[in-house]
């Protein structure tokens, strides 16, 4: 199962598809109070080699992350919108503090603050036209279980790059629909990037049941079947355009 993980493909949803995420002005400070970034510690077994952000409103932590993947975060992106051709590929792992509390949105912007300064980063934008899957409600609609609520939810949010696999099933815990298209479209049979349509805000424990086998055997026809049947949601296929970030120049991260 290892191995099979290790072959899904990346292409991903877009957080905001037509413009990427801009700095928010605000009393809010520009800068982590302390971060520290080291080469990625990833452990042995299923899950040795997933990416996973998780943050609270005072703090940002990031383990197995590629530049890339900081950017797409940094910048509400997902990955078909990073062209990083130029840039290495090594994985960190980051751990960063905030003075006080503040918005996601703010975290986003001191990240951005960080890659510039830790790892010398320059980017530009451009825009490009892609082939993409958009995610809809299906005739009937959703079959959704039952949204998280402020109760129920941790207080640290966490993503992760790849579902869950038990059993027979992929698990997308706790995730939006900008989260569960994100993930889905970097299984192996989907290959393009999945936009969110459906207008449906939460967060869901999401169960897809036989869709590993499928993903194994990159059944395409078997998987957006079961993504209808089970969730009450259709892909179809369009072309949109996206602003792309380009990775221009970067160095490895400065002395923590």
């Amino acid at each position: 199962m290892r191995e099979f993980l290790l072959t899904l493909l990346g292409a991903a949803i877009a957080a905001a598809p037509f413009g990427l995420a801009q700095p928010q002005a605000g009393s809010y400070p520009a800068s982590f109070e302390a971060a520290t970034i080291k080469p990625a510690a990833v452990s042995a077994g299923e899950g040795g080699n997933r990416m996973r952000i998780q943050y609270t409103p005072n703090s940002l932590t990031m383990s197995n992350v590629a530049l890339s993947d900081c950017v797409q975060w940094a910048y509400s992106a997902a990955p078909f919108q990073i062209s990083a051709a130029h840039v290495s590929a090594d994985s960190y792992d980051i751990r960063a503090k905030a003075e006080s509390p503040v918005p996601v949105r703010q975290l986003r912007v001191m990240l951005q603050d960080l890659l510039t300064k830790r790892f010398q980063l320059t980017l530009h934008r451009e825009t490009r036209m892609l082939p993409v899957y958009e995610l809809v409600v299906a005739k009937g609609g959703s079959r959704l279980p039952a949204a998280g609520t402020t109760q129920s939810r941790p207080a640290m949010h966490a993503t992760e790059s790849l579902p869950r696999v038990e059993g027979d099933s992929f698990v997308f815990a706790d995730a939006s629909i900008a989260e569960f298209a994100r993930m889905f479209g970097q299984l192996r049979g989907i290959e393009l990037p999945v936009v969110d349509r459906t207008g449906i805000e939460g967060t869901y424990d999401i169960i897809l049941k036989s869709a590993p086998a499928a993903a194994r055997e990159a059944d395409t026809g078997q998987l957006l079947a079961i993504v209808q049947e089970q969730l009450g949601l259709k892909l179809s296929s369009a072309r949109a355009p996206f602003e792309v970030i380009v990775l221009d120049h970067a160095e490895k991260p400065s002395e923590n």
